[in-house]
Formats: C-alpha cells, structure tokens, sequence
C-alpha cells in the first residue's frame, strides 16, 4: 500500500516524528489524524482487490475440508458454521466499495475478523470434541483457525493495534463460548496453533505497519521537495517578469500581455487603453539628490502607479528608465482619462519634495493616454507610439499634465487634439 504523501505537514514535523522512530508504530495527535483518515481509504480501496483473493482462499480451503469430511453430520454441523466466515468476507469486500463506508474501515473489516476467529476456534471445540470427529478432521479445523488468525494479521489491511485487538478478543471469546457451553478445550494443540500463529501475525503487521509509516514519511517529504521545488519555480518565473527595483512588470513581460490583449481585444473589439507615464525632471532629481535617492523615488511612484491597476488584468510595467507604461484591457478614453486624473492625484497627494524642479517642489508626472478598439490593419507598435507622441504634448505644454492621443483614424497628423490638462 502506497500512500501519499501530506501538504498539511511541514518539514519540522516529519523530521522530529523521523527522529523520535517508529517503534511504537504511532505518530502524535495531529499527524495520526491525518495518516488515519488516507490510511482507511487506501485501505478500503485496496481491500476490493484483497477481499477478492481472500474470498478464493476461502472457497478453496472450504472445498479442501468439505471433500475430506466423511460423517455427514459433522459435515452439516462444520458447514453451519463456517457458511457465516464467507458471509462475513463477502459483506466486507462489498462494502470497500462504497466510499462513505471507508471511514469505518477498520470497524466492519475488525468486527468481521473477530467473529470469523471466534467462528473458527468455536469449531474446534465444539465439532471437534464430537465422538464421530477424527484426528484428521481435527487438524483441517486447526488448519482454517490459523489461516482465519494470518489473513486477519497479515492481508486484511487493519493497522498493528487493531489487528491485536481483534484477534485475541476473537480467542477470547470463543474461549468463553466454550467455557460457558461445556466444551473441553485442547489447550496443548490450541497454543500451538491458535497462540503460535496469533504472536507470527502480530510480528507480520508490526513489521508492514512500521514500513507503511516510514513509507507514508517518505512520501511527505517527497511530496514536500516537490512543493518547494514548485514554489521555487514560480517564484524564478515571477522575478523574470518583474523590474527589480520597482517590483512592476519588465519591459519582456509587458510585451507577452500587451500582444495577449491585443489579440483579445481584436477578437472581442473592445477597447484597450495604455497610459504613458514619464517623471518630470527627474535626470535634475538625480543629479540633485543622488542615484539612491532616484531609485527610492521611483519605487514611491511605482507604488502610485501600482495602485491604480486594480483589476487582474491590468498591468503596470517600468518601461525604461523613469517610464511606465499601464495597460487597460476593456477600458475606454473616458475610464482612462478618470484613471490617470486619479494618479496624478497620488502623486501630488505623495509630495515627493523635488529641489531641482523649475515646476513644482515637488515630484510631478506627465501622462500620454492611447485609446483602441484594434482592427486587422492596425498594429501594437501603433498604439504605444501615440501614447507615446501624447506623452511628448504633454511635456512640450509644461509638464505636470496628461495628454489625451486623437482617435486612431486621425494618426496621420503630425499633432493630436482632445488636449486635457492637470495643473
């Protein structure tokens, strides 16, 4: 039986469950919760296939004895009892399939394997105290108590505590049948038969739980290296597509989704709008107030700009030096326009102070918006370059403004219209 391996575990507690051992084949609280509730269900599964060889055995073994039994009424009386063994295989191997029975896996398969135990020591004393028995018959009876007491141990697929309960109370009852029904009990030939195999079973599931568990621990940790791996993976794939000092999307990535909202906006024709962001000054600002104190303000501003992208699918990216581009899938001129009045309105609101700054004391922006609904004949680079021609409006009308691009049919003029101004 393999099981997999757990995600609610953590590494600290396997390593401490692995060095403490397994001798008493039991993990603490937590982790034997977890271990039980996937053990029942392997367990349960696999017993469809277990139940099945555990059936033939039966039928093989019943038809050994039945063939070798002479006295008719021994043979009733043996028949009368042991018929309730393959009720008991045969309900239990038709339960393992029904998945809301899994969790009582170990109840049916116990109870079941107790009475088939007890079943079977019963008919060593009761049919084989009868005058008419022979000694051979009684060896076949043994020989069906041991194989009961084995499969019980070794191949039902009960867990090392269970299975020791079960059997020995199977014993015990019988035993108490037997004391309160008259019936002598050949104790010589039973402790070496009934007790004998009951201690070799108990040594077999100690051993195939004990391997079940570190197989169980072993796969957690696989499962665990493969999580981290995972993780790993996903991380390394998230910085390649983010600028490093902002923690915007780089300029690779920025280039993946604008050409996948492209396609999708063509597809669908819906409008797709791109703000070109540029920092006012900002080579005085540098030059002014040093490099790390440029890379400090351009992580600030890209926190305003990141703000704005509120929707899963809208992406701000650092474009080049102190540029940003922002792109609005599903977004026309006028929700652009309110989104770019919003983050000059952060920006102010952030009041970056500027020394170096002919405009302002503080940090200030220039803003070129580009809106389209793409047609079979227009192209990415198109849209970007009207952002981009609003952006240079923009910064030749005096900074601290945006710029709003003509509608994509009127490209053809050296200057655009619709201007908007923040001041």
């Amino acid at each position: 039986m393999k099981l997999k391996g757990s995600s609610a575990l953590n590494r600290m507690q396997i390593e401490q469950v692995a060095s403490r051992g397994l001798n008493s084949v039991h993990f603490s609280k937590t982790l034997e919760r977890i271990y039980q509730e996937q053990y029942k269900n392997e367990a349960a599964y696999e017993f469809r296939f277990r139940g099945l060889i555990i059936l033939i055995l039966y039928l093989f073994l019943s038809l050994g004895i039945y063939q070798t039994i002479s006295d008719h009424d021994i043979m009733q009386q043996w028949l009368t009892y042991y018929a309730w063994v393959g009720i008991i295989v045969i309900t239990a191997w038709i339960l393992s399939f029904f998945k809301k029975f899994n969790q009582y896996f170990d109840y049916y398969t116990g109870f079941g394997s107790m009475v088939a135990i007890a079943i079977s020591f019963i008919i060593i004393t009761n049919i084989g105290a009868d005058p008419n028995n022979t000694a051979q018959n009684n060896v076949l009876f043994h020989t069906a108590m041991m194989y009961a007491v084995v499969i019980t141990y070794s191949f039902v697929g009960m867990r090392f505590y269970t299975a020791v309960i079960v059997c020995w109370m199977g014993g015990l009852i019988a035993i108490f049948i037997s004391i309160w029904s008259n019936q002598d009990i050949g104790w010589t030939l039973l402790n070496r038969t009934y007790t004998f195999y009951s201690f070799l079973g108990m040594a077999l599931t100690y051993a195939i739980d004990r391997q079940h568990r570190e197989n169980y621990l072993q796969n957690c940790i696989i499962e665990l290296n493969q999580i981290e791996l995972t993780q790993q993976a996903q991380q390394l794939a998230l910085l390649s597509q983010l600028d490093s000092l902002t923690g915007l999307a780089n300029r690779r990535y920025l280039n993946e989704v604008l050409d996948k909202e492209w396609r999708y906006a063509l597809r669908h024709q819906t409008p797709l709008s791109i703000l070109m962001v540029d920092i006012d000054f900002f080579k005085n600002y540098n030059d002014h107030l040093g490099h790390i104190a440029g890379d400090q303000c351009l992580q600030l501003i890209a926190d305003s700009i990141h703000s704005i992208t509120a929707r899963s699918n809208d992406l701000a990216a650092r474009y080049g030096g102190e540029e940003f581009l922002l792109v609005f899938p599903m977004t026309d001129q006028q929700q652009a326009e309110a989104l770019t009045i919003r983050l000059l309105q952060l920006i102010e609101a952030a009041a970056i102070p500027h020394p170096s700054s002919p405009i302002s004391e503080h940090i200030t922006i220039s803003v070129g918006i580009s809106t389209v609904v793409p047609q079979a004949d227009h192209q990415i680079s198109e849209l970007i370059n009207l952002a981009d021609r609003a952006l240079y409006f923009a910064k030749n009308e005096g900074r601290n403004r945006y710029h709003i691009a003509e509608p994509y049919a009127e490209t053809t003029s050296t200057d655009t219209t619709n201007k908007h101004i923040y001041l």
